[in-house]
């Protein structure tokens, strides 16, 4: 079992590398709050928390956590949630992650 406290500590340490590797993406990764969550299977956001599975980002390598940030850091800037309306919600969380996996691969990120 993870130490909530050692994923927190990887957590801010993949974030801070973001913020002088990847300004951007930092920036944004910055403005979401980190919050353990059993519930969750790995990591999600809800545009207001980063939420993660400690477990889950304990088994992540320092360059996959900064990946998983920047992930969900991109729902919320491409304002995913706003634009879901009426889409079929599976498909379009599908299609989104695909778009932002692509874009922070092309950007040389390493992907979990």
């Amino acid at each position: 079992m993870a130490s909530t406290d050692a994923v927190l500590t990887k957590l801010r340490a993949a974030r801070t590398r973001l913020i002088l590797e990847r300004p951007f993406l930092g920036a944004l990764a910055l403005h979401l709050p980190l919050t353990a969550s059993r519930r969750c299977r790995t990591v999600a956001t809800d545009a207001r928390a980063f939420y993660f599975n400690p477990e889950f980002v304990a088994s992540l390598s320092f360059a996959e956590t900064q990946f998983v940030l920047a992930h969900e850091a991109m729902h919320c800037a491409l304002l995913h949630f706003d634009r879901a309306r009426h889409r079929v919600g599976r498909r379009w969380d599908r299609a989104c992650d695909y778009a932002v996996n692509q874009l922070l691969v092309d950007d040389g990120m390493q992907r979990p």
